[in-house]
């Protein structure tokens, strides 16, 4: 059995707080992994290189869970390549000479469940690379029409100096569908969430006309290429759900989805301008939930979180809100600006909010960080069950036990052994909330009683002051990967200090 020290990183949570606090809420963060933007720094080269990405990306994990983030969408998937161990494409050159030794998307799984977050591993899905490279000879630089890996034979498109997928041939959506099931068999993430899951902008002028003309058979081009996104996004959310019905399928998407009524601008928008429909997906139950990226202010942001609810049909909606805007140019927004983002979130029952990038709120630029966690993320919250996939609830622990180890209070609760039907398949079907509360009985829908969220083992150490003496009961629920959440264990009361009880 392991044992895990609970540090107390919220250590606000058991302070009044005058912002009411949601205890179901996606609090997540966009985690790059190219470029040097987000995480590593630098190539893998050495072992010595292994552990220092290691180490820092650890440090990074940290800061985001004292935050308050409970999932992270770590980029697995770039232009064509991965940085995991692929049969079907290259990993990255980031990680490409270590790869026998170092599975960053392993490292980055383990490393985000042992501090109670998710990992939904974020991939782009039609861009794969520039279609020109460039050589230097004798001083001069010369650009070459870039070579087509053979695995692309036939697949993709030259637009604007970038090589895309056309996602009107019906064998791109076979080759995208089998990347998904090796990743997702192959790992135990918690979602897949996708990106540039639409035609490239400005697509008016994408070369397809000889696939549209071979299998648009007569109908509007605009819809037929809807329908060929479409169609991907069902066979790739059947595929995933018939190998593990609980990993989450979601997608950042345009944040815009087309233009309201009243409105006399016209803006880029994802079902006008690239012919992406996630209120489809979302009617058809073919995602759990969407992250439209919102990185505008003011009346280009507000209602279209608005527009974006009505279109929600039961699934989640987690509006993406642009950090990077905070340092853009000398004009970057005040951190007031995402702050009234956040707080309008809620208040108009989105189902959280999702953060990019990481970096920014890791550096916790113009101060971001602290004042999210703060205001908005002063207690621990638990993902909003997903009801759609299961309402099965788990067996809760029988009970719960406490003692003083030194500076320590231990807390060890049963071992639930007989999770829902539909996970009886999953090592680690069940994890585990902990509440505490002055008062008896201890009430779990009091986010401010949440001392910590899906912990992986049934045993706990939080630091306590022996000079301080208080009294509080803690009971342990049991919480699945639908995020449905078991009753209360029997309590166990604790009393600290240094006399004797």
């Amino acid at each position: 059995m392991k044992r895990f020290i609970f540090s107390l990183t919220f250590t606000i949570i058991f302070i009044s707080t005058l912002f009411a606090q949601p205890k179901q809420e996606i609090r997540g963060v966009w985690l790059t992994v190219n470029y040097a933007l987000d995480w590593p720094e630098n190539p893998v080269r050495t072992r010595f290189d292994i552990e220092r990405q290691k180490d820092d990306l650890d440090r990074m994990l940290d800061k985001l869970q004292w935050t308050g983030i409970n999932v992270v969408f770590f980029q697995t998937r770039f232009r064509g390549n991965v940085i995991y161990p692929s049969k079907i494409e290259p990993t990255c050159d980031y990680f490409n000479s270590m790869s026998a030794e170092f599975d960053p998307l392993a490292y980055a799984v383990d490393a985000c469940h042992r501090r109670g977050m998710e990992c939904h591993a974020w991939m782009v899905v039609y861009p794969v690379g520039s279609s020109k490279m460039t050589i230097r000879r004798n001083g001069r630089r010369r650009s070459y029409a870039a070579t087509v890996p053979d695995r692309y034979k036939g697949l993709v498109k030259s637009y604007n100096g970038s090589l895309y997928l056309d996602p009107g041939n019906p064998k791109t959506t076979g080759y995208l569908v089998d990347l998904i099931k090796e990743l997702v068999s192959g790992y135990d993430i918690d979602g897949v969430h996708f990106d540039y899951i639409r035609y490239p902008n400005g697509s008016g002028q994408f070369p397809d006309e000889d696939t549209y003309e071979r299998y648009g058979y007569g109908k509007d081009k605009a819809d037929w290429r809807r329908e060929n996104i479409n169609h991907f996004v069902y066979e790739a959310y059947d595929g995933i759900k018939s190998l593990k019905p609980w990993v989450q399928v979601s997608s950042s998407v345009v944040g815009m989805y087309n233009n309201l009524p009243d409105e006399t601008r016209r803006h880029w928008t994802a079902f006008g301008s690239v012919y992406q429909d996630p209120a489809d997906w979302l009617l058809k139950g073919k995602h759990d939930f969407i992250v439209p990226m919102m990185y505008y202010s003011g009346e280009l942001f507000f209602p279209y979180v608005d527009d974006w609810m009505t279109r929600s049909t039961g699934r989640f909606v987690a509006p993406g809100l642009g950090l990077y805007q905070m340092d853009e140019n000398e004009f970057g927004w005040e951190p007031d600006v995402l702050l009234e983002q956040i707080q309008y979130s809620r208040d108009h029952r989105t189902q959280g909010n999702v953060f990019f990038r990481a970096r920014y709120m890791v550096e916790n630029t113009k101060g971001i960080s602290d004042a999210i966690a703060s205001q908005f993320y002063s207690t621990p919250a638990v993902l909003p069950a997903l009801t759609w996939l299961s309402r099965s609830i788990p067996e809760a622990p029988k009970q719960i036990y406490a003692h003083k180890n030194g500076d320590f209070l231990s807390l060890d609760w049963d071992l639930v052994t007989s999770p829902p039907a539909p996970l009886l398949v999953e090592r680690g079907a069940v994890f585990y909330n902990l509440y505490r509360s002055e008062t008896f009985p201890v009430d779990t829908d009091d986010p401010h009683n949440l001392i910590a969220a899906r912990l992986e083992d049934n045993s706990l150490q939080i630091p306590i002051d022996n000079r301080i003496e208080s009294g509080y009961y803690y009971v342990a629920t049991s919480y699945d990967r639908y995020h449905n959440e078991s009753v209360a264990s029997n309590p166990v009361y604790f009393v600290t200090g240094e006399f004797e009880k």
